[in-house]
C-alpha cells in the first residue's frame, strides 16, 4: 500500500462507532530517543514497542503508535475493553508514514483472549506463517490495514485466521496481498465474522474459507485469486455473500489442475447461506459456482438450479477490469444490496455511497451501493483554470475562471470556489471566477494559481485545479516598420507598420526622412505610402505612444528611385550621318549636346536617366569619352576608352539634364560617336509600358557556344526563371575568335538595325547589354564571320524588382594613383576587395552597384571578373588585349561584407572603377 493510499485510508480512522475518550492515552514510538518499554508510555516518554502498551492498556484507553521507517516486533493483544469503552490501537504520525508489525517466522499480530478491541492502520506481516490471528477473542475490529505472508508461505497457511473460540470479528477496509495460501480462514465454532469493503488480491493463491462458521458475512469485498477458490463456505457454515466481486488474478499463472469454482458452498452449508448481488468472472479453466456439490458455469444456471444469485452478474454480463476499478456505465454501479448484512456506508477508501445519475438503478434501498470494495465516485473534476488575459501582467487585473468537468451535472448552487493566486493572496468566489492584480513580476520563476470547489455543506468536489504561469511587466509598446517600392509607383515607398502592446496606442506617427510632415496612422497594423521628390535612400521613423505614457520607436531604410522601361534599341546619335548632331567628327575636348527626351521612344518628360550603347569609331588618336547630364560639371570619370582606328562600344547609364539633353565629351583627336537608346528610367507612373525594378543576380554563365556560330546566325537563349515577371535581362556578352569582323545584336521579337557589340577578326571583346525578354528567351544575332559567343547573366529587370538610384559618376578605384587600393597594377590571379556599401552615397544595405569597370594597359591578354563574395565565378566582365584600355559597364551584387571583388586572370593590369548608381 502506497503512502498516498494509506493517507486516504487513515483519514477515516475515527469514522467507527463513537466512544467517549475517558481512558488514558498511551504512546508507542520505536524511534524516539527516550522511548522505554518500562516507562509510563506517555507522549514525552513513549513505549518502544507495542507489546508493553498492549499489556498496560485498559478499557477506554487509546494507544497511539507512531509511523516508522522500521518495523515493530510481533505483538499479542490480550486487552479487554467493554462495548462502551473499547481498547483502541491507532496509527499516528511519526518519522515514517506507516505502522508495520512484522513477525518473520511468527505471527505478526495475535489477538488472544482479547475483547472489545478496535485496531486501525496497523499493518501485519509474517514470512512463513499466519500474519494476523484471532484466538479466543470477541468483538474485535481490525480495519484500514494491509496483511501479507509472502509468496513462499505454504499453501495451507492462511494470512488471517479466526479460531473456533472467537466471535464478533470484523475486518473492514483491509488489503490482503502476497499470500501463498488462503487470505482468510475461520475454523469450526467461530461466530459472527464480517468481512466488508476488503480487497483480497495481488498474487494471492487462495481466497476466503470458512468451515463450520456461524454467521459469516461478506459484503462489498473484491477478491482476486490466482487459482480460483475465491470464497469457500463449508462444514455447516451459515451467513451471506453479497455485493462482492470475484475475478481471477491474470498477473500470475495457476498451476493447479481441475476446474476450481470461484464461489463454493457445500451441501452442509447451502441451506444457511444467502448468495446474491455478486459479480463473478472465473478463470478460463474454472467455473463460477460449486453449490452443494454441483458446478454451475453461469449465474443463470445457479438461479435455475438453486434459486440463489438472482441478481448476480457474471462473465456473460461484463468483463471486470483487471484492477477492479469501476468505469462509468459499468453494471456494477448502483446495483448492490443496501441491506446486505455487514454492508457499510463507505467503501474501501472511506468514500461515501453515491448514486450515479447516468446509470439505471437496479440495487435495493436508494440504489447507491456499488458491487465490490470501491464505490464509483462523482467524476466531477476541476481540470484547470482559464486566465483572461491569457498572460499575467503586473498592475493589470487578471480574471481566473475554474474549468470544471461535470458529467453528473451536479447542482453547483451554493458551491464556493476557493482561489489561491500563488503570491500569498487568496479569495473565495461563488461564481467560479475571481479577479486578482499582481504587484510584482515573478522574475525567472513561475506562479501557480489553484482553485478548490466545495459544496454548500463544505465537502470538496473533485480535486483542485491548477495553472502555472509567469508574471511579467505589460508588453510593449513595440513599433514595427518596413518599406519597399513597387516598380509601378516610381519614387514611392510603401511602408507596412505595426503597433503592439498591452495598452492602447494613443499616438502613431511616421516621418519619411525627407523633411515632409509626419503622417498619423491608426490601428495595430496597416500600410501607408509616401512619394519622394528625389531618388535616394531615406530613414523612415515610426514613433508610438500608449495610454500608459510609454513610447517606442522603429526605423527602417527606404530606397526609392525611378523605374526602368526597356525599349527596342533606337539610334539617337550618329555623327557620321548627322543623326542627333552635326555631321562631323567630334574634335579634341569637343562636346556633343544630345537631346534624349522625346527622342527614340523616350518620353518628353518624367525621365531621370537613359541607358545607351555608346560607340566610338574611326578615332584619329587614343582618347576617352565622358557622358554626363547637360548643364552640369563634367565628372572626371570616363565611359569609353579607345585607341585610334578601332570601333568600341560600351553601355552607359546617364542622368538626363533638366533641359532633356546629355553631353558627350571627347578628350583627344577626332572621333565619330554613335548612341543607341536601350531604355530609360521614369520618375512617374506610366501606362502602356512595363515598369520594372532591378533584381541583381550572382553572375552566371548562360551561354558559351561549343564551336563557332555561323555568319548571319541567330542563337536563342532561355533565361532562368524569376520570382516575378521578367521584362528585361542584363548580361555581359562576349565575342571571341571571330574569323572576320562583325557585330552582335541581342534582342527579342523583331531584330533591330542597331548592334550591341563590334568585333574584329581574332579579337575578344565584351559589352554589357540590357535587352527585352520575350517569354523568358532572348536571341543573339551574329552578322560577321564564324565567332564564339559567351553570355553571362548579371541581373533581371522584373515587375517585382527593387529601385535603381542613378548617381553622379564617382571614381572609387584607380590603381594607377592609389584610389581605393594600393597604387600598383593588379597581378595575375590577384583579387582586389573594395568597399562600396556605406561609401560615396551608397547605403549600407545596398543590394548591387552599377560600375563602369576599366582595365588599363595589361602586360598580356587577360580578363577581369567582378563579383560580390563567395568563390570566383566562371564569368568575364572585361576582356583585354595586351596594352589595351577598355571599359565595360557591370551590375555587381554587393557582398555580405559590403564589398565587391575584382579578379585579374593574367599578367598585370591597372584597374579603374566608376560608380554609376546602386540598387536598393
Amino acid at each position: 500500500m502506497t503512502p498516498a493510499v494509506l493517507a486516504v485510508l487513515l483519514s477515516g480512522l475515527g469514522a467507527g462507532t463513537a466512544h467517549a475518550d475517558t481512558g488514558t492515552a498511551l504512546y508507542v514510538d520505536n524511534l524516539a530517543a527516550n522511548c522505554s518499554d518500562t516507562g509510563p508510555g506517555s507522549k514525552a516518554e513513549p513505549f518502544c514497542q507495542i507489546q508493553p502498551a498492549a499489556q498496560a492498556a485498559a478499557a477506554g484507553d487509546i494507544v497511539h503508535i507512531a509511523g516508522s521507517n522500521t518495523v515493530y516486533a510481533p505483538v499479542t493483544i490480550s486487552s479487554r475493553g467493554t462495548a462502551d469503552a473499547p481498547v483502541r490501537f491507532f496509527a499516528a504520525a511519526g518519522t515514517g508514514t506507516e505502522v508495520k508489525v512484522a513477525g518473520g517466522q511468527t505471527t505478526g499480530i495475535t489477538f488472544s483472549g482479547a475483547q472489545y478491541v478496535d485496531m486501525a492502520g496497523i499493518h501485519a506481516s509474517a514470512g512463513a506463517t499466519t500474519a494476523l490471528a484471532f484466538a479466543d477473542s470477541q468483538h474485535i475490529t481490525y480495519r484500514v490495514a494491509t496483511v501479507g505472508t509472502g509468496l513462499h508461505t505454504a499453501a495451507t497457511i492462511p494470512a488471517i485466521t479466526v479460531d473456533g473460540s472467537s466471535s464478533g470479528i470484523t475486518l473492514t477496509r483491509d488489503l490482503v496481498t502476497l499470500s501463498g495460501g488462503p487470505v482468510f480462514a475461520s475454523a469450526a465454532g467461530a461466530q459472527d465474522v464480517t468481512l466488508s469493503d476488503d480487497r483480497f488480491g495481488g498474487n494471492v493463491h487462495g481466497g476466503v474459507t470458512a468451515v463450520g462458521t456461524t454467521g459469516i458475512h461478506l459484503a462489498g469485498d473484491t477478491v482476486s485469486t490466482v487459482c480460483g477458490n475465491a470464497i469457500s463456505l463449508t462444514g455447516g457454515s451459515s451467513g451471506s455473500v453479497e455485493n462482492t466481486v470475484v475475478m481471477p488474478d491474470t498477473a500470475a499463472t495457476c498451476s493447479d489442475t481441475g476446474t476450481p469454482a470461484e464461489i463454493t458452498v457445500d451441501a452442509a452449508s447451502a441451506a444457511q447461506v444467502t448468495e446474491d448481488y455478486n459479480a463473478v468472472n472465473p478463470l478460463a479453466t474454472g467455473t463460477d459456482y460449486d453449490w452443494a456439490g454441483t458446478a454451475y458455469a453461469t449465474s443463470q444456471a445457479l438461479r435455475t438450479g438453486t434459486g440463489q444469485g438472482v441478481h448476480d452478474l457474471d462473465q456473460t454480463d461484463l468483463t471486470i477490469p483487471v484492477n477492479g476499478w469501476l468505469t462509468e456505465h459499468s453494471p456494477l454501479i448502483d446495483s448492490g444490496d443496501a441491506n446486505a448484512p455487514g454492508a457499510t456506508s463507505t467503501d474501501y477508501y472511506g468514500n461515501p455511497r453515491v448514486n450515479d445519475p447516468l446509470v439505471s438503478d437496479t440495487g435495493t434501498g436508494d440504489s447507491s451501493y456499488d458491487r465490490g470494495a470501491m464505490e464509483f465516485q462523482d467524476p466531477f473534476t476541476v481540470s484547470g483554470i482559464a486566465m483572461s488575459p491569457r498572460s499575467a501582467y503586473v498592475g493589470v487585473a487578471t480574471t481566473f475562471t475554474a474549468k470544471v468537468n461535470n458529467p453528473w451535472s451536479d447542482a453547483l448552487d451554493g458551491a464556493s470556489y476557493a482561489f489561491d493566486f500563488g503570491d500569498g493572496t487568496t479569495t473565495t468566489s461563488s461564481t467560479g471566477s475571481a479577479t486578482h492584480t499582481y504587484t510584482q513580476d515573478s522574475g525567472t520563476g513561475y506562479v501557480q494559481a489553484a482553485v478548490t470547489v466545495d459544496r454548500a455543506d463544505g465537502t470538496q468536489l473533485g480535486t483542485s485545479g491548477f495553472i502555472t504561469f509567469g508574471v511579467t511587466q505589460p508588453p510593449g509598446p513595440t513599433a514595427g516598420l518596413s518599406c519597399g517600392q513597387d516598380p509601378s509607383e516610381p519614387r514611392t515607398a510603401s511602408c507596412s507598420f505595426t503597433a503592439t502592446g498591452y495598452y492602447q496606442t494613443t499616438s502613431d506617427r511616421i516621418t519619411f526622412g525627407d523633411g515632409s510632415a509626419a503622417v498619423t496612422v491608426t490601428g495595430s497594423s496597416g500600410y501607408t505610402a509616401h512619394t519622394y521628390a528625389a531618388a535616394g535612400t531615406y530613414t523612415v521613423t515610426q514613433h508610438i505612444t500608449d495610454s500608459d505614457g510609454r513610447t517606442a520607436t522603429a526605423t527602417t531604410k527606404a530606397t526609392v528611385g525611378p523605374s526602368y522601361v526597356v525599349t527596342s534599341p533606337k539610334r539617337v546619335l550618329d555623327t557620321r550621318n548627322g543623326t542627333g548632331a552635326a555631321k562631323r567628327r567630334l574634335g579634341p575636348r569637343g562636346v556633343v549636346r544630345l537631346k534624349v527626351l522625346g527622342v527614340g521612344g523616350v518620353p518628353a518628360s518624367g525621365v531621370t536617366a537613359v541607358t545607351m550603347n555608346v560607340t566610338d569609331t574611326d578615332a584619329t588618336a587614343s582618347s576617352y569619352v565622358t557622358v554626363y547630364p547637360d548643364g552640369t560639371s563634367r565628372p572626371t570619370a570616363s565611359n569609353l576608352n579607345f585607341t585610334a582606328g578601332r570601333t568600341n562600344p560600351n553601355l552607359v547609364t546617364v542622368r538626363v539634364g533638366s533641359d532633356g539633353y546629355v553631353d558627350l565629351y571627347n578628350a583627344h583627336g577626332d572621333v565619330d560617336l554613335i548612341a543607341d537608346v536601350q531604355g530609360y528610367f521614369t520618375s512617374v507612373p506610366r501606362t502602356g509600358v512595363h515598369l520594372t525594378g532591378l533584381s541583381p543576380l550572382s553572375p552566371q554563365r548562360i551561354l558559351e557556344t561549343r564551336g563557332k556560330v555561323a555568319p548571319g546566325s541567330t542563337t536563342t537563349v532561355t533565361l532562368p526563371p524569376a520570382g516575378s515577371s521578367t521584362v528585361a535581362a542584363v548580361l555581359n556578352v562576349t565575342a571571341t575568335g571571330g574569323t572576320t569582323s562583325g557585330v552582335v545584336t541581342v534582342y527579342c521579337g523583331s531584330r533591330p538595325s542597331t548592334s550591341n557589340l563590334n568585333y574584329r577578326a581574332g579579337q575578344t571583346v565584351s559589352n554589357l547589354v540590357v535587352t527585352p525578354v520575350c517569354s523568358g528567351k532572348i536571341k543573339i544575332y551574329n552578322s560577321g564571320g564564324h565567332v564564339n559567343l559567351i553570355a553571362d547573366l548579371q541581373g533581371l529587370y522584373t515587375t517585382g524588382g527593387g529601385p535603381f538610384v542613378p548617381t553622379s559618376p564617382t571614381r572609387f578605384l584607380d590603381t594607377r594613383n592609389g584610389t581605393g587600393a594600393p597604387a600598383e597594377p593588379l597581378g595575375a590571379d590577384g583579387t582586389l576587395t573594395v568597399k562600396v556599401a556605406g561609401v560615396d552615397g551608397v547605403p549600407a544595405d545596398a543590394g548591387a552597384v552599377l560600375v563602369n569597370l576599366t582595365g588599363v594597359a595589361p602586360t598580356t591578354a587577360t580578363h577581369l571578373t567582378a563579383y560580390g563574395d563567395g568563390s570566383l565565378p566562371n564569368v568575364y566582365n572585361d576582356n583585354l588585349a595586351a596594352g589595351e584600355t577598355r571599359p565595360v559597364l557591370a551590375v555587381l551584387p554587393v557582398g555580405a561584407d559590403g564589398c565587391i571583388r575584382i579578379n585579374n586572370a593574367q599578367g598585370a593590369v591597372n584597374v579603374i572603377a566608376d560608380l554609376e548608381g546602386y540598387s536598393g
